[in-house]
């Protein structure tokens, strides 16, 4: 006897006759390490119908030449335990209870099985090849040119597939083929599981999960799992081994294009390495520009959740375009494909939160087009080496949630999120985005419905981008710091802050630290404006246009600033003036009662624009600042009309002066404001003013009808100087009184319309 459950086989007696005995005493034949043709060992599974249920049993023998099973049926399992065969293992198209071989790959001399064709096969229960080493390729006549270890084609499993510890050793082709294969259970790939070709699952159907713990794939062509349109029922798990210590290790690309998984992906402390740029790509592979994938899975469909936990390392791109991820992303470790995609998910629809915090990527993470149905998770994420200078594209990203990169830090690319639309907050705080003489964070015509926050320790070098977003909270940037680049080269506009055109209907709140670089907020438009006038506007910054409703503090405790003084030496800083900036400060001024601020702000805006002015233009520039303040002080005019009132009143006044005044009745009868002059035939002329004939002088009404033209006294008509030396002189004098009394009165009446037109 060879142990309990074991009996010896007797060399002497014939074998088939002594496996069905063994069979029927519910044992297994101990060969003890003897040589068995494999003539007789199917001989015995062809009269298995003599056996016992318990199936046909063989332990410690070496099969020689080639068990040829082909389209036999074996209705009771047969198990080959610690066992050597000289030759492939052919059951293609065989109807087989179940089929177990399993050795020991660790031992001093382990147990070998040069191949295993099983196309087309259908085992009812279970086919499990552990420990053993399968170290032949096998060509078919279906595939003479493809060569594979084991062939599984077609094959039917009703129970699992496990190879556990097995290393199959091919030389050339794949270590398993097995296209269009059905397991209704699991497929176990193992505790120390290696393969040095590729495992081809092409459409396979699984009815259960794959799991690959603990093993090791090294394929020579770079092709390392294929599961394209694979369907399988439960989950995938690449994970370490904690039974032996031993992380899985995938040295070639994992192919997963249109497949079906109804459970999740979940890869923990592996290390996935792509294969080389160009190689192992086949021709029904979708074409894409990451020269190196380690997962390519274009279409994928997961219903659970895609998670890599751990200290996993990625060597490669992560290439799922178009995938369905219901349950969402989750990375963890590093990412590392440099100057290549790491993260690919341009059209994908992700049915939860993308969470890659803390992971070390290299490479660029693609979102265009994709849809996030869940937050979006950056935080303490590293990103370098992107590709063509983005570590994140997210152009037309849709994230239903917020947009988390807090402690973020890109060097060489930007946060790219042009037209996306994001339902929460964006919240950068603390970030640090290097991209010099470039965007750091885009967010040209992106929707952002809460608070777009750059705040804290926020820092940015190169070009934050706002231009003709929409953002419906507010806009926070107090503690920020922003510098257009740090390597001293000049740039071509030095924009550090570009928000033209942006809608931020929450606010804005400034209070930078540092800012290196001019700030563009031309045609923008806010409800409140928080800043502090001198410190966060640099020199050569753009306002025009830019609409605000307020003025708030910086410090939500502090005060606003809305001394006229300072906001026009705001705007007095711009290098480039724009009448619209100051316009607008007026305007808000007006709206909060503070009309003198407001007119105020116009007269200094009239007067930095008097500089670009030149010639006449800038002649009655100044003549209309000095005298009437460009119209905002109409009673100047006033003040120098009563002037020349006075002015004339005095004059006319003097005796000298109305000495030269003449007046003329109907008669022709000349008078002077003493009387009537004497005429040659005249011997009693009339006395003081005609007596009535001509009307009196009065100098302050002749003023009056001077220097006001509006107003006829019947003064200026009615007296006239001399055409003498001294009267030709006055007349003179008086005419200038009435062009002064023309233009003062024409000013106050302009200036007066216009205001009331402001008003």
């Amino acid at each position: 006897m060879a142990g309990s459950g074991w009996v010896s086989l007797r060399p002497d007696d014939d074998f088939v006759a002594q496996l069905l005995a063994a069979s029927r005493s519910r044992r297994g034949l101990d060969c003890g390490d003897a040589a068995v043709d494999a003539v007789q060992v199917r001989a015995a599974l062809m009269a298995s119908g003599e056996a016992d249920p318990f199936g046909l049993r063989l332990r410690d023998v070496r099969i020689t030449g080639a068990l040829d099973l082909r389209t036999c049926v074996v209705p009771v399992p047969v198990h080959f335990e610690s066992c050597d065969f000289t030759d492939p293992v052919n059951v293609q198209g065989a109807r087989l209870h179940e089929l177990v071989i399993t050795g020991d790959a660790s031992a001093v001399r382990p147990r070998v099985l040069p191949g295993l064709v099983a196309s087309g096969a259908r085992i009812d229960k279970n086919l499990i090849l552990s420990g053993m080493v399968i170290n032949r390729a096998v060509t078919t006549k279906a595939a003479t040119d493809r060569p594979a270890s084991i062939w599984l084609s077609d094959a039917d499993i009703g129970g699992s597939l496990v190879a556990n510890g097995t290393h199959i050793l091919a030389p050339e082709g794949c270590a398993i083929h097995a296209d269009r294969i059905r397991v209704a259970g699991n497929i176990r790939l193992v505790e120390g599981f290696r393969a040095t070709g590729e495992l081809r699952m092409l459409a396979m159907r699984l009815g259960g999960s794959l799991d690959v713990t603990g093993a090791d794939l090294t394929p020579a062509d770079g092709r390392a799992l294929d599961l394209a349109e694979a369907t399988i029922g439960g989950s995938v798990f690449l994970l370490n081994s904690p039974t032996i210590g031993r992380r899985c290790r995938v040295g070639g690309r994992i192919e997963m294009g249109h497949a079906t998984i109804q459970g999740a992906v979940l890869i923990r402390n592996a290390d996935l390495t792509a294969p080389p740029a160009g190689s192992g790509l086949r021709f029904y592979n979708v074409e894409s520009d990451t020269e190196r994938a380690a997962l390519l899975a274009p279409r994928l469909a997961v219903r659970g959740m895609f998670r890599v936990e751990g200290d996993t390392v990625i060597r490669g791109g992560i290439v799922l375009p178009g995938a369905q991820l219901d349950g969402g992303l989750k990375l963890a470790g590093a990412l590392w494909n440099a100057e290549d995609t790491a993260l690919d998910l341009n059209q994908a629809v992700l049915g939860g939160l993308l969470d890659a915090s803390g992971v070390s990527i290299e490479g660029t993470m693609r979102l265009g087009g994709a849809r996030i149905n869940g937050p979006l998770r950056l935080e303490q994420t590293t990103f370098a080496k992107p590709r063509r200078r983005r570590c994140v594209s997210a152009v037309n990203v849709t994230v239903a949630g917020d947009v988390q990169v807090r402690g973020l830090s890109a060097v060489g690319g930007a946060l790219a999120f042009r037209g996306a639309s994001i339902s929460g907050v964006l919240d950068a705080e603390n970030a640090f985005v290097s991209n010099p003489g470039g965007p750091t964070v885009s967010l040209h015509m992106a929707q952002v419905t809460g608070n777009v926050r750059l705040c804290g320790g926020f820092r940015s070098i190169g070009l934050v981008v706002l231009i003709r977003a929409v953002i419906g909270g507010r806009l926070r940037a107090d503690g920020a710091t922003l510098t257009w680049r740090d390597d001293g080269v000049p740039s071509v506009h030095g924009t550090a802050f570009d928000a033209t055109s942006a809608v931020i209907r929450g606010g804005v709140n400034l209070g930078w630290q540092v800012v290196a670089g001019a700030v563009n907020f031309t045609g923008a438009g806010t409800s409140y404006l928080a800043d502090r006038p001198v410190q966060d506007w640099p020199a050569d910054s753009y306002v025009g246009g830019f609409a605000y409703e307020r003025f708030e503090a910086v410090e939500w405790h502090g005060e606003a600033v809305w001394d006229p003084d300072a906001r026009i030496a705001w705007l007095s800083r711009m290098t480039r003036y724009d009448p619209r900036a100051w316009e607008h400060l007026a305007a808000v001024l007006r709206t909060a009662g503070d009309v003198d601020g407001a007119e105020t702000v116009l007269v200094a805006q009239r007067r930095r624009a008097r500089r670009l002015r030149t010639g006449r233009r800038r002649f009655f520039d100044v003549l209309q600042d000095v005298t009437v303040r460009y119209g905002f002080r109409p009673q100047r005019a006033l003040y120098l009309l009563v002037v020349l009132i006075a002015a004339v009143t005095a004059g006319l006044s003097l005796p000298g002066v109305q000495a030269q005044m003449r007046a003329t009745d109907q008669n022709a009868l000349v008078f002077s404001p003493a009387g009537a002059r004497p005429l040659p035939d005249e011997h009693l002329p009339p006395g003081a003013c005609g007596d009535g004939k001509v009307r009196c002088l009065s100098p302050f009404f002749y003023a009056v009808d001077t220097v006001v033209p509006l107003i006829d006294l019947h003064q200026r008509s009615t007296w006239y100087p001399v055409a003498e030396r001294d009267g030709v002189l006055l007349e003179w004098l008086l005419n200038l009184c009435t062009i002064l009394g023309w233009i003062a009165s024409t000013v106050f009446a302009v200036s007066f319309t216009r205001l009331g037109r402001a008003g």
